[in-house]
């Protein structure tokens, strides 16, 4: 397990990524040389997305940092950023022995028909809901109960990851995957009732998506103008306080012309995974329709890298930074202070944006009241997340302050998980029980409901009839 973990943090997911995609194509009997050439493919397109994401993480995170400062926003709760969370997972026991132990379990769950979600190529993000297994180890003292929480965990997310693989594909226009990082679909459930409401509401129907923005305000309505907008505005609610000097105008020229590069590069970039993705497409369709693989489905699960940077995805999380902090501010019970993650938004809002249809307007409603709201649970776990992060060597800010992730402790599902799971003895059982049985019902319904649960997640009939033929 150590040698697994050395391996991971010393190769990283550009070298990881390109391996599990030649073993899973040599697998499927792509030709070696496709293969190889559909392997290196993913890893240079991951690494320039590595290269594009640093930029944008590298210059927001300061603006947000003065945000915070400028408006005196003053709360308790210090949001670390998602790799405190990782931290305290891989410095233990639990989260060491999930990433051997949760291999197996995936590959299990997929021989036997149980999921149709490949999800061992996306195994860097298990952290995201063994985090969560961590903190029900250190409440409740049981290591087993905490894995037990880990498969639960995992379990819901590939039930989502089968549930949105339709809509990802057709929206973000990548044959045969899935996304398989929780802090970018847990929000799909409630985004779906959303819809509903918003369509009853009239709200929906304003189409306030990246083409009606061209066709309505030519240039300035294209990719690389709305970056230079939205990157003008944080930058300037950020300088708030300095405009009169020419440094602060400097750094918001900077920050805007930034934003707009990252959304002018990204549709290139993303061309790169296509390539990598069509001898895995291409020899699956070919197997599938001579009959050699009896699978109605096969995806392929991704790191939301291969979707961030989509001109909806990019535009409606950067839109949600400062909607998110005045939000923090104003919601009652909230004590966590949005930081460290907040340049993460637009990995937060990859299930709402599908869902959606890019709906720009509809995202931005959605993930605020999602988003915002959730920070109540990360406000009620704040003081185990201290604990375990100080049990696992991670540097706390100062005496007695609290600390959290705060896209990984953003997650409704996951924290009615840990609930369960860490109740009180004498009702624990039936909490797990009643969590277990409201899974399967939903599981089974899925199954049974497969094209009325997709096309609600946002695929079309046609694009399911085709995948079908």
């Amino acid at each position: 397990m150590e040698l697994l973990k050395q391996i991971i943090d010393l190769f990283g997911a550009s070298i990881l990524v390109p391996v599990v995609v030649f073993i899973l194509s040599m697998f499927l009997r792509v030709k070696p040389k496709d293969a190889l050439r559909g392997a290196i493919y993913m890893g240079i397109g991951l690494t320039a997305f590595n290269v594009i994401l640093g930029a944008l993480m590298n210059s927001l995170g300061p603006v947000v940092s003065e945000m915070v400062q400028n408006t005196g926003i003053n709360l308790p709760v210090i949001d670390l950023g998602w790799p405190a969370a990782a931290v305290i997972v891989y410095a233990n026991q639990i989260g060491l022995f999930y990433l051997v132990f949760g291999v197996f379990f995936d590959l299990f769950l997929f021989l036997v028909k149980w999921t149709d979600t490949f999800h061992p190529t996306d195994i860097w993000n298990y952290y995201q809901f063994v985090f969560w297994a961590a903190i029900v180890q250190l409440v409740t003292g049981s290591f087993w109960l905490g894995i037990l929480a880990a498969m639960f965990g995992n379990l819901i997310l590939l039930l989502l990851a089968d549930w949105l693989a339709p809509a990802i594909q057709e929206y973000y226009g990548y044959e045969g995957i899935t996304n398989t990082t929780y802090a970018s679909v847990n929000a799909a459930p409630f985004t779906v009732l959303m819809k509903w409401i918003l369509i009853k509401l009239r709200i929906y129907d304003i189409k306030l998506n990246p083409e009606n923005l061209r066709q309505r305000f030519g240039f300035w309505g294209e990719p690389i103008s709305m970056g230079l907008i939205i990157g003008f505005v944080i930058a300037a609610i950020a300088k708030l306080n300095q405009l009169g000097t020419l440094a602060a105008w400097a750094s918001i020229l900077q920050t805007a012309i930034l934003t707009g590069a990252i959304m002018a590069l990204y549709p290139a970039v993303s061309g790169l995974f296509v390539k990598g993705l069509i001898p895995i497409s291409q020899t699956l369709n070919a197997r599938l329709r001579n009959g050699e693989i009896k699978r109605e489905n096969f995806y392929i699960a991704m790191d939301s890298a291969v979707l961030f940077g989509e001109e909806a995805t990019l535009t409606s999380g950067l839109l949600l930074i400062p909607i998110i902090l005045l939000i923090a501010v104003l919601l009652p019970g909230n004590n966590i202070l949005p930081l460290a993650d907040l340049p993460a938004m637009p990995f937060m809002v990859i299930s709402i944006v599908t869902i959606m249809k890019g709906n720009i307007l509809s995202t931005v409603i959605t993930g605020a009241i999602w988003f915002g709201a959730a920070q109540l649970c990360n406000s009620e776990i704040a003081a185990v997340f201290t604990e375990a992060a100080k049990l696992s060597g991670v540097e706390i800010p100062s005496t007695g302050a609290l600390v959290s992730a705060w896209s990984i402790g953003n997650n409704p599902i996951l924290w009615l998980v840990y609930k369960a799971f860490s109740a009180p003895e004498n009702i624990r059982i039936i909490t797990i029980a009643i969590a277990l049985a409201i899974y399967l019902v939903l599981y089974f319904h899925f199954r049974r409901n497969r094209r009325a649960w997709q096309m609600a997640a946002g695929a079309s009939e046609g694009f399911l009839k085709e995948r079908e033929m």
